[in-house]
């Protein structure tokens, strides 16, 4: 494992990450981005032909970590792949303006609209509060739009590409090497920090857990946090079971979210960060019982807290 710097001379004051390197299987290697919080999001480098880079980051002072780690084996980027549209995985499209960058034709769409708004960086400050400063500029490039059977044609022999909507985004795609048996979840997976649902669908996105189980991993990558064994998938699974009968419970009792939030319990994700996103999430899964489209926000307002972990 070994630590890279990831800020470049003249940054502005907020600090960014370390990023680390882990080798994870021959060939797969995960640039962990921090501890996984909001906005620190992991880069995997697939080291066969091409070279592909699973996702960027969220700034180029982040993302100078993956070209660095490229340079230092020999190689450089081939392919790059958008997991899903969040800002917090491509803001590093902007070096590699060498290379093929795809995604899901969906995430496309919705990265074209979003890229060059006005509000984007003001709203991300917000969701993102430790990077406020650089954030005042954000700014990408869209990927082109490739179908999910395309993108897996043009990965490295052997990588499947398994397609998912209306899960934790819109389009969500995972990269699965069967001979390493490594999954590259991209946000599908957290690991050590609260999932956010806030523009997906926490019923299909505990479905596509079923399906990632399945394949019996050895190793997982997930978007956020250090790469880990099978039951970091099982964690993330009984924490969404949780959440879907605070839900259920607060349906049927006719009680506020705030309510069954107050008296959850995480179970194995008591301690993981982020945990005030729980009561979004509460929301969310409420909205899909109910039918109604869920009218949220990234973060909890002001003032209000997580309650204590059972």
């Amino acid at each position: 494992m070994t630590a890279v710097p990831g800020g470049v001379p003249g940054a502005s004051l907020e600090a960014v990450p370390e990023v680390r390197e882990v080798e994870v299987a021959d060939g797969v290697v995960a640039l962990v981005n921090g501890d996984g919080g909001a906005g620190q999001s992991n880069s995997v480098l697939l080291l066969g032909e091409p070279v592909t880079v699973v996702d960027t980051m969220l700034l180029p002072e982040m993302a100078a970590a993956i070209p660095a780690a490229l340079e230092r084996r020999g190689r450089r980027a081939g392919l790059v792949v958008n997991t899903h549209i969040h800002t917090d995985h491509i803001g590093g499209n902007l070096l590699f303006d060498d290379a093929p960058i795809v995604a899901h034709p969906r995430t496309v769409a919705g990265m074209r609209r979003m890229i060059g708004e006005r509000g984007l960086p003001a709203l991300l400050a917000k969701v993102m509060p430790g990077f406020a400063t650089r954030l005042a500029d954000w700014d990408s490039v869209a990927a082109e739009p490739v179908p999910p059977d395309g993108i897996e044609r043009a990965l490295p022999s052997g990588a499947k590409v398994l397609e998912f909507t209306d899960t934790h985004s819109a389009a969500d795609l995972a990269v699965w090497l069967p001979a390493q048996k490594v999954l590259v979840s991209g946000d599908l997976c957290f690991a050590g920090v609260t999932p956010l649902a806030v523009h997906g669908r926490v019923g299909r996105w505990r479905a596509a857990l079923d399906r990632l189980i399945a394949l019996e991993p050895a190793a997982v990558v997930p978007g956020h946090g250090g790469p880990a064994g099978p039951g970091v998938l099982h964690d993330l699974a009984d924490y969404f079971d949780r959440v879907l009968a605070a839900a259920r419970l607060a349906h049927a009792e006719d009680l506020p979210a705030e309510t069954v939030w107050a008296q959850f319990d995480p179970g194995p994700a008591a301690g993981w960060l982020e945990p005030e996103r729980t009561l979004v999430n509460i929301q969310v899964a409420l909205a899909e019982t109910t039918g109604k489209p869920f009218e949220g926000v990234h973060r909890v307002r002001q003032g209000q807290h997580p309650p204590h972990s059972h």
